[in-house]
């Protein structure tokens, strides 16, 4: 089966997350929508201007610095009846699963609906005919025509990421749902108690658990070739991402998912950190999300509670700041910052793609800026600025930068 992801016109108000990446590849719980959607079929993404072009650029060169496989053209295959399309908001979780695993056996054109958004629809081959039609030969938003086409809807709860906040709430009450189902699955076997192992199967290296690490609570995941060094302590629910390295003395709390690649120290609580991340020295990160290429300095500090408890505010531009209804919230930060050492980050900061701090920082940080504290002007990185360090830090991955990763620095400078 065909599946199309696309984003509406909702995404570009998400925040920071979703800047350099489509809003289907942001870790949730475990995993990512488009992770999900895989087991139905060929995922493909419909995506805003500038990261549509970042993936036919990018076509199968390399994979995308976000860690999935580039699409193929987006062009209907004619070997199916029906194509099912997915609002790239929806929340990755158990309920989403089983609507959409229902919706697909029905084999019958359906909608579901959040409020007056369409969420999913499974469309038969004349519709879909009709679909490619209007979209190649008229500008328009794949949520409108889908929500023209004339099929029934069906009752649904499935929940949509609104607003940059849903990003953490949606991780907390879903990761340890995900984690059930993955063990559930067979994938992982108990190989201590509360520690789950991702099962060997070729020649990939196993994790590397030292017997100085401390379970407080499970369960905890762990993929292929971690390393979690001595004098850890674990709380689960986690997620370990392969080849991730946990650092001697590290305290990973609840509802914490680190992607693969990465190198993290310090304490960390109810947070994900995407893949290819450092914050390897010591540190508080709660209650916040990480892009992916992101290096925090030693010491590097997040803030997740206002001094009055109250709840916290986010600013989602220069003029409009917003209230939320978190008492705890962190730090939303873009892919490709970085953080001097003492760097230290107010509640409810959103920082922009690409941004350089240092020092005490605002709680709003726009794409490529560079912010090092009192005592220096803030400024705007070159384009070069950033891919030379970029590139710095993929060749320390052992991955080669592409074209199409400097250009979708250079189209985000504009947006």
């Amino acid at each position: 089966m065909d599946i199309f992801v696309f984003e509406d016109s909702e995404v570009p108000v998400l925040g920071p997350l979703i800047t350099a990446r489509p809003a289907c590849d942001i870790t949730i719980g475990i995993g990512t929508l488009h992770g999900m959607l895989a087991q139905f079929g060929n995922v493909r993404r419909l995506l805003r201007p500038h990261l549509q072009q970042y993936m036919k650029d990018l076509a199968d060169a390399r994979t995308p610095y976000w860690e999935y496989y580039a699409d193929p053209k987006h062009t209907f295959q004619n070997d199916s009846d029906h194509v099912l399309f997915v609002n790239a908001r929806l929340i990755p979780n158990r309920s989403s699963l089983v609507a959409l695993q229902n919706l697909v056996n029905a084999n019958r054109s359906r909608k579901i609906a959040n409020g007056n958004t369409v969420v999913a629809a499974l469309v038969d081959h004349k519709k879909r005919e009709q679909i490619t039609k209007l979209l190649t030969s008229r500008n328009w938003l794949l949520e409108d025509l889908i929500d023209q086409i004339d099929t029934p809807f069906i009752d649904n709860e499935l929940q949509l990421i609104k607003s940059p906040e849903d990003f953490l709430t949606a991780h907390e009450e879903t990761i340890e749902q995900m984690i059930e189902l993955a063990i559930d699955s067979g994938q992982y076997i108990e190989v201590r108690p509360g520690i789950f192992q991702q099962k060997k199967i070729d020649s990939r290296p196993a994790a590397r658990i030292d017997d100085f690490v401390s379970v407080q609570s499970g369960p905890i995941l762990i993929d292929e070739g971690v390393s979690v060094g001595p004098f850890c302590c674990l709380e689960g629910p986690i997620k370990i991402g392969s080849g991730t390295q946990i650092h001697p003395h590290s305290w990973l709390r609840s509802a914490t998912t680190i992607g693969r690649g990465c190198r993290v120290a310090g304490e960390v609580f109810s947070s994900v950190i995407e893949n290819f991340s450092n914050k390897a020295h010591a540190g508080f990160l709660g209650h916040s999300h990480l892009g992916s290429w992101v290096n925090f300095g030693a010491g590097t500090i997040t803030s997740n509670l206002k001094v009055s408890y109250g709840p916290i505010r986010i600013r989602l531009n220069t003029k409009d700041v917003i209230q939320t209804d978190r008492q705890f919230f962190g730090t939303l930060c873009g892919d490709f910052t970085k953080t001097a050492i003492h760097t230290s980050l107010p509640c409810g900061a959103l920082i922009g793609v690409a941004a350089t701090l240092g020092g005490n920082v605002t709680n709003f940080i726009p794409p490529l800026s560079t912010q090092l504290g009192e005592s220096h002007r803030e400024t705007t990185a070159t384009i070069e600025q950033v891919i030379i360090a970029l590139d710095r830090m993929m060749n320390r991955r052992g991955i080669q930068l592409h074209q199409a990763d400097r250009d979708l620095i250079s189209a985000i400078s504009t947006l």
